[in-house]
């Protein structure tokens, strides 16, 4: 059984969803576009799992939060939005360095910093790399290979980064790959061949640019 609940304060929505699975429950929470945290609750048997998301609920009720029709979305479900072992330990060429399974998020990455369009604590903590990759000393994929362990995260991005995110990055529903592929990849045996140079970044750059306007266009109207 699902239970979800939101609330919105100071122009965001909450969200708090509880599952019992079995003996367990599985809880997801967050805020719209800026963060989520999943985690899991095993107890002793069915009852006990019901009894806790009981409890959880009256508790979040008791906080402002309204029983709401869950209807799933990146917004409320997307905590990562990319690893690159999913590509490099995947269906990956063989005659290929893994490094290059970092390639195509972090060239995206390297737009957002650009842009600033990364968390204020992503801004914090890399502040000297963010530094060099403006100079052109550190390149997108590099940093996000270094600085981010190959994981791009939801809180990795700032509000508006993860709403733009979410409808054009993300790879089951957006367009950035194929925008990759037809940008930097043809003529090449696969999207994992484009090398990261800053030549490949500057090709792709007015490509998301453009990617942007429209979204924000959208938006507007």
């Amino acid at each position: 059984m699902t239970l979800y609940l939101t609330k919105t304060e100071n122009g965001k929505v909450h969200h708090f969803r509880t599952t019992v699975e079995d003996s367990g429950v599985d809880i997801i929470e967050g805020v719209f576009y800026e963060w989520i945290t999943k985690h899991w609750e095993q107890h002793i048997d069915q009852q006990s799992a019901e009894t806790k998301q009981k409890v959880l609920t009256e508790e979040k009720l008791k906080d402002g939060f309204e029983i709401t029709h869950f209807h799933e979305g990146p917004e409320n479900t997307l905590d990562v939005y990319d690893k690159a072992k999913w590509h490099y330990g995947g269906d990956f060429p063989e005659d290929l360095e893994a490094f290059q399974g970092y390639v195509h998020t972090g060239l995206f990455l390297g737009w957002l910093i650009d842009n600033d369009l990364v968390s204020r604590q992503f801004q914090t903590d890399l502040a000297a790399e963010i530094d060099r990759f403006k100079q052109r000393r550190l390149t997108g994929p590099q940093l996000f290979q270094k600085c981010c362990g190959g994981v791009l995260m939801l809180d990795d991005l700032s509000a508006t980064g993860n709403r733009f995110a979410m409808a054009y990055f993300e790879f089951n529903a957006g367009r950035y790959l194929n925008d990759y592929e037809t940008t930097l990849g043809i003529g090449l045996p696969s999207i994992y061949h484009v090398a990261d140079n800053w030549e490949n970044y500057h090709k792709l750059k007015p490509v998301i640019d453009n990617r942007f306007e429209e979204w924000c266009n959208n938006i507007i109207r």
